[in-house]
């Protein structure tokens, strides 16, 4: 089992915003969350990603617990999430901003693959490398957003 989730329940400010979600992910499974706004999409991800504290549950990432694991810590395992809004750093080039997404240890040993990967899954970027990123259009920059997750090489 790739994600195994168990009774997550997440709390903000004492409000319940998750109760005792449960949710199994196998690998290569592509699974959507859907629900109106409000119902706690964004919060179950950040949930998983590391960015938010759970009040109880626990996540398993490869059949072990990752609960207690801060997010950064779970980036070098494989998870990874394209932030809504798209967070680059707008005075960076597109190179630079791709370059953050293998800034750790296992994955700059395959970035240039990974950086030429990404160039050819979107080659606009490729024509766009050395412009700042702030100066692109939105979509644009949704690609940059999206090519820097797939510079560490996600599992999830």
């Amino acid at each position: 089992m790739l994600l195994k989730v168990e009774n997550l329940t997440v709390h903000y400010d004492g409000m319940r915003a998750l109760a005792g979600v449960n949710l199994q992910v196998k690998e290569g499974e592509i699974v959507s969350i859907l629900g109106s706004n409000g119902a706690g999409k964004s919060t179950f991800i950040n949930a998983v990603s590391g960015m938010l504290k759970l009040t109880s549950g626990n996540i398993a990432f490869e059949g072990k617990s990752i609960t207690e694991l801060p997010a950064y810590e779970r980036v070098p395992l494989g998870i990874v999430q394209i932030p809504e809004g798209r967070r680059l750093f707008p005075a960076m080039t597109v190179e630079e901003n791709l370059l953050m997404g293998s800034a750790f240890k296992a994955a700059k040993k395959s970035r240039k693959e990974s950086l030429e990967e990404a160039y050819s899954l979107l080659p606009r970027l490729r024509e766009r490398r050395s412009q700042v990123a702030k100066t692109l259009s939105g979509g644009e920059q949704q690609m940059v957003a999206i090519a820097r997750a797939l510079q560490s090489k996600p599992k999830l």
